[in-house]
Parts: C-alpha cells; structure tokens; sequence
C-alpha cells in the first residue's frame, strides 16, 4: 500500500462555504471495474481539513490483498466529519466502498455522512447552462478548470495492471495524478456550481438554494420548493397560522407554503398580498397608492421575487432559531 500526503492552498473561493469544507470530505476511488461485489479498488484519494489546513490524501492498492488496510486509514479519516462531498459518489464511490466495508468488515460508516453529489447538483441545473454532458471532465472545462491529466477511466484500469505485471512507479504516478485532480477540482466545481442558483440563504445549520423555478403562485398559495444542505439530523416540520415548512433529510429538500390573502380591484386587477403585521419585516418592496403594512406578492401577472425571498429569509430565520445576524444572502 502506497500512501501520499499533500498540503494544497485554501480552496474556499465562496467564503461562506467554510464551516461546510471544513467538516466535509471530499472523496474520489479508482476502481478496476463496475461491479462492487467483485472488482477491487485501485485507488482511494480524499481532501480534508486537518490540523489547520486543506490536505490531500492518496491510498494506492498495490495488490488485492491491500484493500482492507486501505478502508481502515479511510475510516480513521472520516472521523469527526458531517459530509461526503463526491461527483456521481452516491451512485457508485460511497456504495462500492461500503460493499468491500462489508466484505471485509472495517466498519465504515456512511450513513451517519450527509452526502453532497455535485454530478445530482448539476443534474438539477443543466437547464442553465448550455453544456453536452455531465461527466466531470465536461464540467471542469464549462467552468474554466484546468487539469492537468490526460487520461481516462480505461486508461487507470490499463495502467494497473500493467503495474502488476511490472510495478513502475510512473504507472501509479498517472493513475494518483488522475484521482488527485478528480478530488482537488471538486470544491472548484462546488463554488462554480453555487455561483449557477439565482439566491442562496446561508445559516449557520441549514444552507437554502434558490432557483426562481422552484417559486410558484397557485390559486391563493406561494409554493416554494429548495434543495437545501444540512447536518440536520431528523425531518423538521412545522405548521402555523402564517405557513406550512417540511424539510426532509434524507432527500435533502425544504417546501414551504405560505397562504396569501387576495382582492381585485377595478384599478389594479388582481391583488395577491401578505400583511407585514404578521412577519414584521423591516423592509420590503411596497407599492404606492397600497396600504401602507400588506406586501405585495403579485399583481395581475407581475410577481415580487424579492418579497417572497424576504418571507422566506423571515420563516427560516424563524423556524430553525437563527438571529437575523445569522441568515447571510449572496
């Protein structure tokens, strides 16, 4: 077994996404095939935040027999950590290693790990951008990320076993440097991929992703639908006069649904509205010629989207306890 350690440069280009990178790991595995029953891992590399600074790790299975002791320094690793930060992890990284976790019985725990796939991110918002695929590689280059490898996935599997007819050092060498940019580009991809949603709410245990699609308006009702990131540990519910919010764990989503009041006038059409005597916000966009305390929601076909996300703001702030000093916006 061949163990590599690196010290790299703070890769926190969206400052607000400290706390997370800090108690994340960031996981990549090279394996020699698909099948998580009987293929075996080639490689193990993973980029966490210890003893003060961003370090990359790599475990290269020199043979068969090495995976075990590779799962046990893996498992040492994920100590103390809330997330699993991969691309297309939650499809095949995280469920081979807990299958060769099980196999060999090394105990790793994923299920404890809120898992962040950034190939399902990116899934969700492909419909923003103009891009062929969303393999990793594809990405990196919509988003300007350069890497430095030049070989593929057939190419790892090819190289090792050339390795284990002949272990050259610059056989492990392609295969590492592959699976060390697949793992140090991923926070790049991460801060990209945030800078792609049209708002996010950032708490201190909960962050909020807001695309405008997932905001609707039906008969007498704001409909707000989020991915959200959290360590959270159990489902949140709570109903009042004011609104319904659900957020669900395992899936990783917040809805929430707030009842409007409605009139029409002759003048103005029809008038969707919130009345500020029950949120209290301190400032929102009002509308001459409109009572001075209801906040307008919609009118005719004209929506507040920034109305809405300051009640949003108000009912997050609200429901999981933070002070307004907490609740940070891009």
């Amino acid at each position: 077994m061949i163990i590599n350690e690196y010290e790299i440069n703070d890769i926190r280009d969206n400052h607000r996404l400290d706390e997370i990178y800090k108690e994340s790991l960031f996981i990549d595995i090279e394996t020699t095939g698909l099948s998580k029953i009987y293929s075996d891992i080639i490689s193990i590399t993973l980029l966490v935040y210890k003893d003060d600074k961003f370090r990359i790790y790599q475990i290269f299975c020199q043979n068969k027999s090495d995976q075990p002791q590779t799962l046990k320094y893996l498992k040492d690793l994920m100590k103390s950590k809330k997330y699993i930060i991969t691309y297309n992890g939650n499809s095949f990284d995280i469920p081979f290693l807990a299958e060769k976790s099980k196999q060999f019985g090394t105990g790793l725990d994923f299920e404890s790990l809120t898992k962040i796939d950034l190939y399902l991110l990116m899934k969700k918002l492909k419909y923003k951008i103009n891009i062929v695929d969303l393999k990793l590689k594809t990405v990196e280059e919509y988003f300007c990320i350069e890497r430095n490898d030049t070989i593929g996935g057939m190419d790892v599997v090819t190289l090792y076993e050339a390795y284990k007819l002949e272990p050259r050092k610059e056989f492990s060498d392609l295969i590492l440097l592959h699976n060390y940019e697949d793992v140090n580009n991923l926070p790049l991809v991460m801060n990209n991929i945030f800078a792609l949603y049209d708002d996010v709410i950032y708490l201190r245990n909960l962050i909020v992703t807001i695309n405008y699609d997932g905001l609707s308006i039906k008969k007498n009702l704001i409909q707000c639908n989020f991915n959200v990131i959290t360590a959270i540990d159990k489902d949140f519910i709570n109903h009042s006069i004011n609104y319904d919010m659900i957020l669900s764990v395992d899936n990783q989503t917040l809805v929430i649904n707030i009842p409007l009041h409605t009139y029409k006038d002759e003048t103005i059409g029809e008038f969707y509205y919130l009345d500020n005597n029950e949120y209290e916000l301190k400032t929102y966009t009002g509308l001459k010629g409109i009572k001075r305390n209801l906040i307008p929601i919609r009118i005719n076909d004209k929506i507040y989207i920034d109305n809405i996300k300051s009640i949003v703001r108000k009912i997050l702030e609200e429901g999981f306890g933070c002070s307004e000093k907490q609740v940070v916006t891009l």
